[in-house]
């Protein structure tokens, strides 16, 4: 079954602690690859642009009330995935009570770092909720950040970021098991960027998804074991010290044959700078 890597069912959307899928013909059954491997503890002090999106109103108290990540990409902007405000089954348009952005707390249960409202929440106008494109959103916050560090954007048209075999790191607090165990603290990994020809020849459409290397880009590893999961949606996929991608969607965590899709930045990096 295709998945957007959020918490659908128990309304938790964390962020994510990866693990990704074998994609050769030798790999292991999918149930076989089922599991997160990979993943380390990260920290905002090391990345300080990493966020959470939270709503304590819709998703409790418990985490923070994070239900999906972004990044921070100027004192009063962070950068998501336009999913993270869609229901899932209805392919809707949601709102998100009380909506904030945790900025500078690594373990969600804790208080450290601030709890920062949202004013305003721009959808990419081309997102396409069934076919995952353009799949983006940016954050307004009522408080400037200050001085405090933001990732650049992958230009748009470039290529070289999306070069097969390049080193990427997704950052978050999702699934750790593909059996919602959360993580309540940040965690990150370490993946590679597949090409697209393997990558459509994962996702060819129907069930799996369709994709589309016009605007996704996929990442992992050939031997599989690293991934996004459930609750990663719109964390950063990280190229260079750029942000090059944001968790959108893929079938199940860490099977075989079907890696993570990500946002292509490079694709509306124009678009999200005229929000910004």
């Amino acid at each position: 079954m295709r998945l957007r890597r959020r918490v659908a069912v128990l309304g938790l959307l964390a962020a994510l602690p990866v693990t990704l899928v074998a994609f050769g013909p030798a790999a292991a059954p999918a149930q076989a690859q089922r599991r997160i491997v990979g993943g380390a503890a990260a920290s905002t002090a090391d990345h300080p642009w990493m966020v959470a999106v939270a709503s304590r109103q819709q998703f409790g108290n418990g985490r923070s009330g994070q239900f999906c990540g972004g990044a921070l990409v100027t004192p009063t902007k962070v950068v998501t995935a336009a999913h993270c405000f869609y229901d899932e089954s209805k392919g809707q348009r949601v709102e998100r009570p009380g909506l904030k952005v945790v900025v500078g707390r690594d373990d969600l249960r804790g208080s450290a770092g601030r709890e920062v409202p949202v004013q305003t929440v721009w959808i990419h106008p081309d997102y396409a909720f069934a076919a995952n494109m353009n799949d983006v959103a940016v954050l307004t916050l009522s408080e400037s950040q200050g001085v405090r560090p933001v990732i650049d954007l992958v230009g748009q048209g470039e290529t070289e970021s999306y070069r097969a075999g390049n080193r990427a790191q997704v950052y978050g607090w999702g699934d750790t098991s593909g059996t919602a165990n959360y993580s309540p603290t940040l965690r990150g990994v370490d993946v590679a960027i597949i090409p697209d020809q393997t990558c459509a020849q994962a996702y060819p459409g129907g069930s799996d998804g369709r994709f589309d290397a016009r605007g996704m880009v996929c990442a992992g590893e050939e031997k599989g074991g690293k991934d996004a999961c459930q609750g990663d949606s719109g964390g950063p996929l990280v190229v260079g010290g750029r942000l090059a991608g944001l968790v959108s969607w893929g079938t199940g965590c860490a099977e075989a044959a079907h890696p993570g899709v990500y946002t292509r930045i490079g694709t509306v990096s124009d678009a999200v700078r005229s929000a910004l």
